[in-house]
């Protein structure tokens, strides 16, 4: 009996033995997990922060230019230059929308299109579109550079309420319409009207000088470009307009050396290049004072070319030289010759032709333009008043008497 009994407790020790053994070792692998699991949980912060300092140090080293804080966090915030590239998505998406509506445009612009960078130093690049000479609205005739607004011509308030892709609230609470250019030379091809319900004719003033610069100047955007023909320089309607355009590629003004004229901000085109133009230059520390007052006497000499009867055509781009990322550069050409009508039998000279995009109507043309051909048209075109306007130009820079400079100029 005893002997049984004692067979039992032993029995039931080695069972309870094996048992704790179990959960011995099924504890110490649960043990183990878990120590993995809490050291994989304190290791990921640790990545995630080593993964943002080597985030933030890459991105330092990219080449983004810093922008002298001149007003208050919730003031620039709310500035056209903090919200342009949210504007310039809206318009992207609303006119790839209205390219897709049948009657909208004029043509539908194709994807790509026959193109041909000239042989030569200067790489001037061409573009075929042929619906543009053929389909385009009939260009006005705008007698001089002081014209009248004439109301019942055509002028941008006559355009289709679905032509208007955005209307921005500026700073000085006027409205700037975004509208569809219904004969597009590129895509995202757009006219930008300053305060449209004013009928202001086709002559530059301050405020949208100043919008058009300050615009550029808040787009990541470097394809962006912003142009402006002058009556009398292949401007097409008396109501004060620039143009927007979507232009990827690398164009001859982007090439251009620059020699520097007054300031320190104003250059002119190098004497060794073989067309001529003025250049004035935003930095990206300008602060408002700075803009303020390149813009102002870009008006000035904008004021004098229309009193002296000198058309002219600007270009506004971003700087694509190696190390002047941010700057946004502003060239002036000048002209000797008022073109009254536009010449559909030849390439017209507007202020793409100027910078070097020179859009043609056939593909003969496109095939026959040569690097000498557009040079000497444009050096036609300009002529001798460049040479008025670098001094002019000085003359304003440097607040220097003006007197002399208000009176007619012969050409």
């Amino acid at each position: 009996m005893y002997a049984r009994t004692l067979r039992k407790l032993a029995q039931f020790n080695c069972d309870a033995w094996k048992l704790f053994s179990s959960l011995k070792r099924t504890a110490a692998t649960e043990l183990v997990q878990r120590r993995r699991c809490w050291r994989s949980l304190v290791a990921l912060p640790v990545f995630v922060v080593a993964r943002s300092f080597a985030c933030k140090a890459a991105m330092e080293k990219e080449e983004k230019p810093k922008r002298k804080r001149t007003q208050s966090k919730a003031k620039y915030v709310t500035s056209l230059e903090a919200k342009a590239p949210h504007y310039l998505d809206s318009l992207k998406v609303r006119w790839g929308q209205l390219h897709e509506i049948p009657g909208i445009f004029a043509y539908q612009l194709q994807e790509t299109r026959p193109n041909r960078v000239l042989p030569g130093k200067y790489q001037f690049y061409s573009e075929l579109n042929p619906d543009r000479t053929l389909k385009r609205r009939i260009p006005q005739t705008i007698e001089n550079l002081n014209p009248t607004f004439k109301p019942k011509q055509f002028n941008f308030n006559k355009v289709d309420a679905l032509e208007v892709m955005l209307t921005i609230d500026d700073v000085d609470k006027t409205d700037v319409q975004m509208i569809i250019n219904r004969s597009p030379l590129t895509r995202f091809h757009t006219v930008v009207c300053p305060d449209a319900k004013n009928n202001l004719v086709q002559r530059i003033t301050a405020h949208s000088l100043k919008f058009c610069i300050s615009f550029m100047r808040g787009l990541d955007d470097m394809n962006i470009r912003m142009g402006y023909n002058s009556p009398g320089a292949l401007a097409s309607v008396n109501h004060l307009h620039f143009h927007l355009l979507h232009l990827p590629q690398n164009l001859y003004i982007n090439n251009v050396e620059l020699e520097e004229l007054v300031g320190g901000y104003v250059y002119r085109l190098s004497q060794s290049m073989p067309t001529e133009a003025i250049c004035v230059i935003f930095e990206p520390n300008d602060d408002e004072a700075e803009v303020q007052t390149k813009v102002n006497n870009l008006h000035k000499l904008a004021d004098w070319m229309c009193g002296q009867n000198i058309p002219h055509n600007l270009f506004i781009t971003h700087d694509r030289r190696p190390g002047k990322r941010g700057n946004v550069q502003v060239f002036v050409f000048a002209r000797s010759h008022y073109c009254v009508n536009k010449d559909l039998a030849d390439f017209n000279v507007g202020f793409c032709e100027l910078a070097g995009y020179i859009p043609v109507g056939d593909s003969d043309k496109l095939q026959n333009l040569t690097e000498p051909l557009v040079i000497n048209r444009i050096r036609e075109v300009t002529g001798t008043a460049p040479q008025a306007v670098y001094t002019r130009m000085k003359q304003i820079v440097n607040g220097e008497d003006q007197s002399v400079w208000d009176q007619p100029l012969t050409l």
